[in-house]
């Protein structure tokens, strides 16, 4: 059953896989294919991850 903690835990997940990635200096499309491949999500998730918690990553 899929509930509000899987969601926060994937989303915590997610930012986490996506700081690293660029403090590690993976392009993003590096980053959304460790997204897809970790979180077992959809390119479009991945996608929305991304645009989440890239933007606060790169400030």
């Amino acid at each position: 059953m899929y509930n509000l903690f899987d969601e926060i835990a994937k989303d915590s997940k997610a930012e986490g896989i996506i700081e690293t990635g660029f403090d590690c200096g993976l392009s993003e499309n590096d980053i959304l294919e460790r997204l897809q491949s970790k979180l077992n999500v959809s390119m479009q998730m991945a996608q929305e991850y991304l645009k989440q918690f890239g933007k606060q990553t790169i400030s």
